[in-house]
């Protein structure tokens, strides 16, 4: 079998699916017999700072430039570089015609048709939603990172049920407890004291920053009132300049001391602050699936998350869960771990054997099984 997989989202525009498109390409080769191909388009084009492509070469990918950008007006309807028999674009966002190539497509989340607030205008929604369509339509087989991811395609789309297959993602290697050393070093790099909470991050709306902002005001009014230290709020992560309503917050609550934006991290520093917080919170609205609390818990990091959409499913029994709509219950799961040394010396651990129990090898087995599930049955003779 040829198989052909669309990486041209391994791109900066794309800091989650990206991360899933390169481990995926990683790990396929492992998997596959020798006699199979496995074909990946990327477009030379697109800002690339994170991910390097020799790695997939030498994994046993063959990598064919293909300048064709993802948002193009002529993606829909452009014709692959190169035939083969099967092609997986991880995004919905692909061409539709394939040739003889049966196609899978991973969906990973509708959060535009969950939350469609966030996305006040209507004419995106309804061009998402078209695509979503299509997108499904042209698929032999639909992946999706979570049986929630899965449950909200059926309900917007219910031709995609029979199609389906759930395959939860999994942590980047690199994501791992790091030595007290490099801890240090980490921290003083950011200028941040001892103990700290963490969020990690975008600054996009679903990611219910304002309300953890509001959370952490009730956290420093019930320390000050136990007479303990004030634990400072680390919040890291690109912050996209269309929504300032969480620095804003900040301000108006005069929490600037307390609440540190650091901006985008590395992978390398990430993996130490997961390592080094004594709390990692994620109040997110929605996730098609809970890569970063995965990435915390595979640093040992003791995690208080959302008890919505798909991080049920990720963090399992390993975290402490809460109401994002509530300030008082995110403001009182982060209470609790940091007022407890023995707590979180136990999510600690659980979160270690949680995060074990996702590997980016069981999600190319089972994405093997997809394509062999996508191929017509062999003629009979």
């Amino acid at each position: 079998m040829k198989i052909i997989f669309d990486a041209r989202v391994i791109q900066d525009h794309f800091p989650g699916i990206g991360r899933y498109a390169y481990n995926l390409l990683r790990a396929l080769p492992g998997v596959l017999p020798p006699s199979e191909q496995l074909i990946a388009l990327y477009d030379p084009e697109a800002k690339n700072t994170q991910y390097d492509f020799d790695q997939l070469s030498q994994a046993g990918v063959t990598l064919l430039a293909w300048p064709m950008p993802v948002f193009s007006s002529h993606n829909a309807i452009a014709t692959l570089p190169v035939k083969g028999d099967l092609v997986h674009f991880p995004y919905y966002l692909r061409p539709l015609r394939t040739g003889h190539a049966r196609a899978v497509t991973t969906i990973h989340d509708t959060i535009t048709l969950v939350y469609p607030q966030l996305t006040p205008a209507l004419k995106t929604r309804l061009l998402i939603r078209l695509m979503n369509g299509l997108a499904i339509l042209a698929s032999r087989r639909i992946i999706t990172d979570s049986h929630s991811a899965a449950a909200d395609l059926i309900h917007h789309f219910p031709f995609s049920r029979g199609k389906l297959d759930v395959i939860p993602a999994a942590a980047d290697p690199v994501f791992a407890p790091q030595s007290e050393a490099l801890q240090n070093t980490t921290r003083e790099k950011y200028k941040l004291p001892i103990q700290f909470a963490l969020y990690l991050a975008s600054n996009k709306p679903h990611k219910n920053l304002v309300r953890l902002i509001e959370a952490w005001q009730r956290v420093t009014q019930a320390q000050q009132a136990d007479g303990t230290e004030m634990t400072p709020l680390v919040i890291a992560g690109r912050q996209d300049p269309r929504y300032p309503n969480a620095q804003n917050r900040v301000r108006e609550l005069r929490l600037s001391n307390l609440v540190h934006f650091v901006g985008a991290v590395s992978d390398e520093d990430a993996a130490a602050l997961y390592s080094a917080c004594q709390l990692f919170v994620f109040p997110s609205l929605y996730e098609g699936f809970g890569l970063t609390p995965l990435e915390a818990m595979a640093c040992g990091a003791p995690v208080a998350c959302s008890n919505t959409s798909s991080l049920p499913e990720v963090i399992g029994d390993a975290a402490l869960s809460f109401d994002p709509t509530d300030p008082d219950a995110i403001a009182q799961a982060s209470l609790q771990i940091l007022r407890n040394d023995t707590l979180r010396q136990d999510l600690r651990q659980r979160s270690l054997s949680q995060a074990a129990r996702f590997t980016w090898a069981e999600a190319a087995r089972r994405t093997i099984e997809v394509y062999r599930k996508s191929q017509p049955p062999a003629a009979s003779h």
